[in-house]
């Protein structure tokens, strides 16, 4: 294995960090904290005008907007971790699935890439020159970073970090009405995982109570696995629910509380619930309830990029009077 100091390149297949979700800015234990915006986008290490996604697949063909400026701009043997993003300036804020659209684009790539242009939000290096940089703290690399992204503009964006606890908080409050999920938080004396899996860092996500309508159940009707959500007032052309999401995996005796609440209607549909998911999901249509859950930031902008987690039922709510 590469060691810091070793004069060989870092592939741009290597593991890349993660981060293990909390629910405070302040995880015990933690120490030297600094804190920065998780970004709703494509977790990428970029290389010598290539982006690679972190399960290692080459996305550089999907980005025609983006790799001639890296290759243009960075010089070689510098290897970034970052995310790549697409903004939505009509909405004033960042766009996912635009971003996804390229995914299924095929030979319109140019003209989707056009319509939304994207950018890659960079926080940590990997390598710079032929020199292994992983096993450096975090304060270190990001000196390094910062360096050599100096006087860069956008596309390429060095992400916002801070020590300021105060600002964090700040940060928390007003950047996810931008679409910005929540806050990444590291140990700025931290190294980085050169073995796939180990999460280093810590992840807060911003959260909203909503209430949405219960339109389907996945799973055995004596034991539903999760639930399948609707936003209130969103119908197609015949007047039925659009399925936004779905709930999170629900406990056996949540499943069985809920089952008197479950009225099926006879029919069923599919749907994937997950990006990527090889298979649909069987869904058993009910008669809508309504449900109060926890969602994410995407739920701002009339998704659930993230499967909500279900607070309680509100039988004693009006499906007709939900907003």
């Amino acid at each position: 294995m590469v060691q810091c100091g070793d004069m060989a390149a870092v592939s741009l297949h290597a593991p890349v960090a993660l981060a293990r979700p909390v629910d405070e800015l302040t995880p015990p234990g933690a120490k030297h904290l600094v804190w920065e915006p998780k970004w709703d986008g494509y977790r990428v290490l970029v290389g010598a005008g290539r982006i690679f996604s972190r399960n290692g697949t080459n996305l550089t063909p999907l980005f025609p907007d983006l790799t001639p400026v890296l290759s243009s701009r960075l010089p070689d043997g510098l290897v970034l971790d970052g995310e790549v993003i697409a903004w939505d300036p009509a909405a004033g804020r960042l766009d996912f699935d635009g971003l996804q659209a390229r995914m299924t684009a095929g030979r319109r790539i140019r003209s989707v890439a056009a319509r939304r242009p994207a950018q890659l939000v960079v926080f940590d290096v990997l390598a710079a020159g032929a020199q292994d940089l992983r096993g450096r703290p975090l304060r270190e690399r990001r000196a390094v970073l910062e360096q050599a992204l100096h006087g860069m503009a956008s596309p390429i964006v060095l992400c916002q970090q801070t020590d300021d606890l105060v600002l964090a908080r700040e940060w928390f409050k007003t950047l996810t009405a931008g679409g910005i999920e929540g806050l990444v938080i590291k140990d700025a004396d931290g190294t980085y995982p050169t073995v796939p899996g180990q999460r280093v860092w810590w992840k807060v996500k911003a959260r909203q109570t909503l209430d949405m309508l219960a339109i389907g159940f996945t799973g055995d009707v004596a034991a539903p696995s999760s639930l399948v959500l609707a936003f209130p007032g969103d119908v197609d052309d015949r007047g039925q629910p659009v399925t936004a999401g779905s709930t999170t995996s629900l406990s056996k005796s949540v499943g069985r509380s809920l089952t008197p609440l479950l009225h099926p209607t006879g029919a069923t549909f599919e749907r994937s619930f997950a990006w990527g998911a090889a298979e649909p999901t069987r869904v058993t249509a009910i008669a809508p309830f309504v449900v109060e859950v926890d969602a994410d930031a995407s739920a701002a902008a009339g998704v659930l990029r993230h499967a909500a987690r279900l607070h309680r039922a509100r039988p004693d709510l009006d499906v007709g009077e939900t907003k």
